[in-house]
């Protein structure tokens, strides 16, 4: 049994992504990790829903490095475009999102989806049992993020933000440089962040798609 999750639904606020309102609540999962024969953790058993290139790129790759994950399953509304990922990352191949979910071998999900779709696929998913990892943003608004949370309270599961940067060594890296004085007194930080242009005509540049 696992207790004082916090779970957070960041990058939203009055329905500009990015802008940081954080929903937080603490909850005890009502399944913990289970244990092997042997006494030790056994992997946790991950679906995904949808083929996008982020998965593909970076998220599945570090799950086959990562020992306390297996990768069970990947689903596609294209039954081919499954099958191309199963095989290339080594798991089974699934003709939709909703029979993935009926699955019992699998007990959480990563959800790569366009923003837009994602409140529905988290709900689905936290009714169907599982545990949800979800790609930023969460959400289009504040108010699906605290929808989604409300949804993961009510089913006792874990949800989660893919939202990485937070988690980047370079953050830690330059608080130890100014925790030893290397830098000295800080009296301004200016930081920037972008990315390369995408095609004209990219998913990202649809408001409604988020």
């Amino acid at each position: 049994r696992v207790t004082g999750v916090t779970v957070r639904a960041c990058g939203v606020r009055g329905g500009v992504p990015g802008h940081g309102v954080v929903c937080c609540v603490r909850f005890s999962l009502a399944r913990g990790p289970s244990l092997s024969s042997h006494g030790r953790f056994r992997p946790v058993r991950f679906g995904v829903l949808g083929c996008a290139s982020i998965a593909r790129r970076r998220m599945l790759p570090a799950m086959l490095r990562q020992p306390r994950v297996e990768l069970v399953a990947v689903a596609s509304r294209e039954r081919a475009k499954a099958e191309l990922m199963a095989a290339e990352f080594g798991c089974e191949a699934v003709h939709g999102y909703a029979e993935l979910l009926g699955r019992g071998d699998v007990e959480a999900v990563y959800l790569p989806l366009p923003p837009s779709l994602h409140g529905e696929w988290i709900e689905a998913a936290l009714r169907a049992g599982k545990h949800v990892l979800v790609e930023k943003p969460l959400a289009l608004d504040a108010g699906q993020a605290r929808a989604a949370v409300d949804a993961a309270v009510s089913a006792g599961r874990l949800l989660a933000e893919s939202f990485m940067f937070l988690h980047h060594g370079q953050h830690a890296e330059v608080d130890g440089l100014l925790a030893a004085g290397v830098v000295g007194e800080v009296r301004l930080f200016s930081s920037q962040f972008g990315i390369p242009p995408r095609p004209p005509g990219d998913i990202r540049y649809q408001a409604g798609v988020g």
